[in-house]
């Protein structure tokens, strides 16, 4: 069950307060999030609502602590890079991802190979000895440009750089044949759409810049939906023959979703932690 997806952090913690419903809750970040969670097996289906980002689900789940509300109420937020930016959080009830995100954690499963059989050409895609197709050749070269633009990330955070990222255009910045990085052009996309402005330099410093031992991990560096918009592009033409809207950022983060077998998630640490808090509260 998913409640609204447009409430302020106060009308949750309302609802909440309100509900005679004796389900538990469990509080995410977004409606992606919301379409992740409502097909997974959990010990007691709970109540999904989402608060708008991270700093939203921690303020619910703190208030609810606070004010002594009597429903079962937990957290789910994505890694992010708080732990390497000195940013503290009360984890109490509150379950973050195992890797930088959700989305990392599904690139990381065995849907990648499903979806580059669907959506691959195989007569462009890279292959094994055996024929089969190289995946974690595929997922290296997605790793090693998104590694790029997540030291950016992470570097424009850690000097309180506001830029945009979610306003790139990814087929401006990327040479979809080679899947490379293009520097200038990835400047130019961040001045006309940021409030910051960004120079050679400054990015020259953030590609340079020595990253928290974690960070070195791709896994912890990437952010998911960098990966999903740098694979389909790659599915345009280096890996595949698809058209722009069949590979857009949206439809591979749902190719992604369902192909992400129920069994791998619950054999992660973050299932096992958010199925654990479950169990406890009946």
């Amino acid at each position: 069950m998913t409640s609204c997806l447009s409430q302020t952090a106060e009308e949750i913690v309302t609802e909440i307060s309100m509900s005679v419903m004796k389900l538990p809750w469990i509080v995410i970040e977004g409606g992606t999030d919301s379409v992740f969670f409502s097909t997974k097996r959990f010990l007691r289906k709970p109540i999904l609502v989402t608060a708008k980002g991270w700093e939203n689900v921690v303020g619910v789940v703190a208030k609810v602590i606070e004010e002594n509300i009597a429903a079962s109420v937990f957290g789910f937020i994505d890694r992010d890079y708080r732990e390497h930016l000195g940013i503290s959080i009360d984890e109490r009830n509150i379950v973050i991802s195992d890797l930088r995100d959700l989305e990392v954690s599904m690139f990381e499963s065995d849907g990648l190979h499903r979806i580059l059989l669907e959506l691959g050409s195989a007569n462009k895609l890279p292959s094994l000895p055996c024929g089969s197709v190289d995946v974690s050749q595929v997922r290296n070269a997605i790793y090693a440009v998104a590694s790029k633009l997540g030291k950016l990330r992470y570097f424009s955070l850690k000097y309180n750089k506001k830029y945009s990222f979610k306003k790139l255009d990814f087929s401006k910045i990327i040479n979809i044949s080679t899947l490379e990085l293009i520097n200038e052009k990835l400047i130019a996309q961040l001045n006309s759409v940021s409030d910051d402005k960004i120079d050679q330099d400054f990015l020259n410093s953030a590609l340079a810049t020595e990253l928290p031992e974690k960070l070195l991990d791709a896994r912890y560096l990437c952010s998911g939906h960098d990966i999903a918009e740098l694979f389909g592009l790659s599915l345009r033409r280096m890996w595949g023959s698809n058209n722009t809207k069949e590979v857009e950022r949206e439809k591979i983060e749902s190719q992604f979703r369902i192909s992400y077998s129920n069994e791998e998630f619950e054999n992660t640490k973050m299932f096992l932690a958010l199925n654990r808090l479950l169990e406890e509260k009946i």
